[in-house]
């Protein structure tokens, strides 16, 4: 009844390929679809992603064209707006099943506590990119095949103890409750567990007028890093009020952050600062880089989040044995282990990957540094620290 409530007063704005004819990213192929659906914040005033959204088309563009769809049968991208709010992804979701998906990609999605349910009910698996918020990293029905923001801190905080030495910690975060906001609050522990003199926590609101005073304060004990838990909407204000303040420590955001937009709407505040990211650097050889980069004009964090997972989806819809259901995809991801990732680590989705966020499949980033007008790869390899969250108890 909440649902049919929800879509009656907010329309799902749902599409085949978000606008382009589902025939333009058939790519000729003539069998029966194989559906997948998207939810992906758009047109909201709390932050749009469509970039997320054409690195997806521009997959299954890629797969229906080039590599003949799923045995001679396109993937149909059926993708959904939400407006950043509850109501709408809670539609979002129930217009999506209605559609018959074999697998739902996830891609920001601020009102997940609420559109997973739904999917959960269904026996829609949810495979997820980027993830924000907790009800992505703990739901039975969702597989991250990349850690998302949780991997990025736990990543950046390995990175700063093992390799910078750092000791003063001061971390900005979201003030929004669930698993991401404990996380955050259980790193005073962690950091102090691993040798930290000093750990510092702020948490401010999404819409905050001036990140100033918020950052000022996360900052006070002087410092040697400072993590920023945000959206990407706010990366580039943060950064700015970093400059305003003179702020000396290394300043470490999230892979949704690592967009050519948010630095060049920072300027120069974004010089020097670091990123955690589960996809390849946008300049690395490997042959999957050159695919995306081929294919696609966004060339951010966002657009190979949504190239990735159609890409993920797609081998894996390739390896399930008979009749392509929910279910039977269900049980490839479950059985996953140590399976190729596209752009990223491999994954494996047993539960275990990290600590109390069993939808984690995998918690491995690159670390990079914006110089220059470069994201550069600082350690030129995976970096994994969900190991620092057994030092929680």
């Amino acid at each position: 009844m909440v649902v049919v409530v929800a879509m009656g007063v907010l329309p799902a704005a749902c599409s085949d390929g978000g606008g382009s004819g589902a025939g333009d990213l058939d790519g000729g192929l003539t069998g029966e679809p194989v559906v997948v659906g998207l939810i992906n914040q758009e047109d909201a005033p709390v932050g749009s992603f469509p970039d997320l959204r054409l690195g997806a088309e521009a997959a299954v563009r890629h797969v229906n064209t080039d590599l003949g769809g799923v045995g001679g049968r396109p993937i149909r991208l059926k993708s959904c707006a939400t407006r950043g709010t509850a109501e709408s992804s809670q539609a979002c979701a129930a217009k999506l099943v209605e559609g018959g998906p074999v697998a739902v990609i996830g891609g920001v999605d601020l009102g997940s506590a609420v559109s997973l349910p739904v999917l959960e009910t269904a026996g829609v698996p949810y495979v997820g990119s980027l993830p924000q918020l907790g009800q992505e990293l703990t739901s039975d029905g969702a597989y991250m095949l990349a850690g998302g923001t949780v991997a990025d801190l736990l990543g950046q905080a390995q990175y700063s103890l093992d390799v910078l030495g750092a000791k003063r910690f001061g971390a900005l975060y979201l003030d929004l409750p669930g698993v991401l906001a404990t996380v955050v609050r259980a790193s005073e522990v962690v950091l102090k567990a691993r040798g930290a003199t000093d750990v510092k926590l702020v948490a401010a609101k999404a819409d905050e007028a001036d990140f100033t005073p918020a950052l000022k304060a996360a900052t006070s004990g002087d410092p040697d890093v400072v993590f920023v838990v945000f959206p990407a909407q706010a990366c580039a204000r943060i950064m700015q009020a970093g400059q305003a303040l003179a702020v000396k420590a290394k300043l470490f955001f999230p892979s949704a952050c690592a967009e050519r937009s948010v630095v060049e709407a920072a300027g120069s505040a974004a010089e020097g600062a670091y990123f955690g990211s589960a996809y390849l650097p946008v300049g690395d050889p490997s042959p999957e880089v050159e695919v995306w980069r081929s294919r696609t004009k966004s060339q951010g964090v966002l657009s190979q989040a949504g190239f990735s997972a159609v890409m993920n989806v797609h081998r894996l819809l390739g390896e399930v044995p008979g009749e392509l259901t929910p279910a039977a995809v269900s049980a490839a991801l479950g059985a996953a282990r140590d399976h190729p990732g596209y752009m990223t680590h491999a994954y494996t989705c047993d539960g275990k990957q990290v600590p109390i966020m069993t939808a984690v499949c995998n918690p491995h980033v690159r670390i990079l540094q914006y110089r220059d007008g470069r994201f550069v790869d600082v350690v030129g390899d995976w970096v994994d620290g969900a190991d620092l969250v057994k030092l929680f108890g």
